[in-house]
């Protein structure tokens, strides 16, 4: 008799995994948030947690509150302070609404913002509008124009579809047929329709016809402009200025007079009509002088949110009358408004503290301008407040400091650097200033190469590649000398 045998093997392993909280995850949601973005999540907090209120012209708004006005409620958080002490999970929310009310009063300590203030920062937050596309725009023009029949206006719109933000067309008028389910005839039609809307240059498939469009449309059909660029501009474009003189029979003086005109010509017709949505940047501190001419870290608090805990409610966990059930409802979204202040609080002092070390580190650019900026690395900033430099990185993504110079990203003051010979260290920004000025003093005739400019440098105690030299020179934005040489 056969004898049936069932074994089964059991492989345990053995893994650790790191999971973040959801109080983990909304902290560093914060941490991230711009300005704007903040204004946004406080706001959604306030729609659905009625424990948490926004103070506004100094008077109280409950959200959520049903008995709004009534006059019985206590008017600060501290007229509930016993009722929180009696229970431990609650333990500390009013210190903690304390400290954000402190920081988030204004400067001259006052419970409310002036009616200026109000309305200032009222005015910038409803002031995010979205203004019509480029491609609604297009659209508008095609349904006034006359004479179209169904299926034409159908391949038009494909065609406005496959244009991009600056304008061109970025689709093969083949792919467009297909699409469009229409000959390549009747795409070639659609392409000339909405090459005639405005602004001219619109639905061109490079920049040469993008140029031609707009002479056509100046009536320049045939000058001498139209034929440099319709014949030459891969010259133009390697700075060949004495060949194209030669093949036109004309001076390069007269050459340079018409590229001036040419280069008042818009190259991205997109960008005259395209409206993408109103983005404000606001400083997240200033850098300032004090009455005694001391640098000092000042928080802007002009468009943060005032923010506490809802005295109604907590009074509502002291009524003995009050429903368990309620309670628990009430102590659940406290705790998330407690989380939310925290983590705001939490992000207003991670900022501040970093600002607090720029001023430090980078002292000398605040008193003689970027050319003094010292190298600086995030783990260096990471190291002085004792937080991870991943932290640093999320509190300074897309935040700004405005200073006496000008309003910087906070990653501005972070670079790479070289030593000198005498054996300070130089940040990449002033290596950067100093190619700027060297180039917009050179003789254009006879412009500096990258290997003139790494000498001019090495020769000031800075000992920097060629290769670096041409990498800075490209982030500048600056064209290498074969181009930039004037004739």
């Amino acid at each position: 008799m056969q004898r049936l045998e069932l074994t089964q093997n059991f492989l345990q392993t053995l893994r650790q995994e790191q999971i973040m909280a959801p109080q983990q995850i909304q902290a560093l949601e914060i941490l991230l948030a711009t300005v704007p973005e903040l204004e946004q999540k406080i706001s959604e907090e306030l729609a659905q947690n009625p424990t948490l209120e926004l103070v506004d012209h100094g008077t109280e708004q409950l959200a959520g509150n049903p008995i709004e006005g009534d006059e019985s409620m206590p008017a600060e958080a501290d007229a509930a302070a016993m009722a929180v002490e009696k229970d431990e999970a609650l333990a500390g929310l009013v210190d903690v609404t304390r400290n954000w009310m402190d920081y988030a009063s204004p400067p001259n300590g006052g419970g409310a913002s002036s009616p200026a203030e109000e309305e200032r920062r009222r005015y910038m937050f409803d002031s995010l509008v979205s203004e019509p596309s480029l491609q609604e725009n297009l659209l508008t023009q095609l349904r006034e124009t006359d004479g179209l029949d169904e299926k034409m206006q159908f391949v038009c719109e494909q065609v406005i579809g496959s244009i991009d933000d600056t304008g061109y067309l970025r689709a093969h008028p083949s792919d467009i047929a297909i699409i469009a389910n229409a000959e390549l005839a009747d795409v070639r039609r659609a392409i000339d329709i909405v090459q005639d809307f405005e602004p001219a240059g619109i639905g061109a498939r490079d920049l040469r016809e993008c140029l031609l469009l707009q002479l056509e449309r100046q009536g320049r059909k045939g000058s001498q402009a139209y034929e440099v660029v319709d014949k030459f501009l891969d010259d133009i474009g390697r700075n060949q200025i004495p060949k194209v003189a030669r093949a036109l029979h004309i001076s390069k003086t007269h050459l340079n007079e018409i590229l001036e005109e040419i280069k008042h010509m818009n190259p991205f017709p997109g960008s005259m009509a395209a409206s993408a949505n109103a983005d404000y940047v606001y400083p997240e501190v200033f850098i300032e002088r004090n009455g005694d001419g001391q640098w000092l870290v000042r928080p802007n608090r002009d468009y943060m949110p005032r923010l506490r805990i809802s005295p109604y409610y907590l009074s509502l966990l002291e009524d003995p009358n009050t429903p368990r059930e309620v309670k628990s409802y009430i102590r659940e979204k406290i705790a998330g408004s407690k989380l939310l202040l925290r983590a705001i609080d939490q992000r207003q002092s991670t900022i501040e503290r970093i600002g607090n070390v720029l001023l430090e580190l980078q002292h000398d650019f605040f008193e003689k301008g970027v050319a003094h900026m010292r190298p600086l690395v995030m783990s260096q900033v990471a190291e002085r407040i004792g937080v991870h430099e991943t932290t640093i990185s999320r509190a300074i993504a897309n935040k700004y400091m405005q200073t006496p110079a000008g309003l910087f990203p906070f990653k501005f003051f972070f670079s790479s650097g070289y030593q000198n010979t005498s054996g300070e260290m130089v940040s990449s920004h002033g290596i950067k200033q100093r190619l700027q000025a060297l180039i917009a003093g050179e003789d254009r005739q006879r412009p500096l190469s990258d290997q003139k400019l790494t000498e001019v440098l090495k020769a000031e105690g800075l000992d920097v590649a060629r290769r670096t030299v041409a990498k800075y020179r490209e982030e500048l934005g600056i064209l290498p000398s074969n181009v930039r040489r004037s004739y």
